[in-house]
């Protein structure tokens, strides 16, 4: 019978692919240059030294806390200073789609912030620390937001 040996060929080439993809780190727990195919969840900060994120090579590096990221406001929680934040895939860290609730550096910067809001943001070791309403074309200015000192 042909089908007990076409089977476990099958069966082995299957496991052998899965064990190929999820050393690349297309699987979400390991592997790749940020464990999980590069988004932030789970803590993992982004990738400051090494490849090229995404960007052409030869292209200066920009440092990660001069980065924007765009998004829109999930949920607002000021008691712990956090945010919740439906960000866009970023090639400059390396980031996919997803969403993520991002503690503030300062509570201020939650001041005037709405649920809905499209805004865009920086930040310095996984903190948010400049959040401002989203403005086609225009970039962050420097990084205090309206209102910090």
């Amino acid at each position: 019978m042909m089908f007990k040996p076409a089977f476990a060929v099958f069966a082995i080439g299957l496991l052998a692919a899965t064990a190929a993809h999820a050393q690349y780190g297309g699987g979400g727990g390991g592997g790749g240059r940020h464990g999980g195919g590069g988004a932030p969840s789970g803590g993992a900060a982004p990738s400051t030294s090494g490849g090229t994120g995404g960007r052409p090579s030869g292209a200066p590096e920009i440092p990660a806390d001069q980065i924007d990221i765009i998004g829109v406001v999930q949920s607002i929680d000021p008691a712990n200073d956090r945010v919740t934040i439906a960000y866009q895939a970023n090639d400059a860290l390396d980031w996919q789609a997803g969403s993520k609730p991002f503690e503030v550096a300062k509570s201020a910067l939650l001041k005037g912030v709405t649920v809905g809001e499209k805004v865009r943001f920086r930040l310095e070791s996984l903190q948010i620390y400049v959040l401002q309403p989203y403005v086609p074309g225009q970039k962050l200015g420097p990084p205090t937001a309206p209102g910090v000192s």
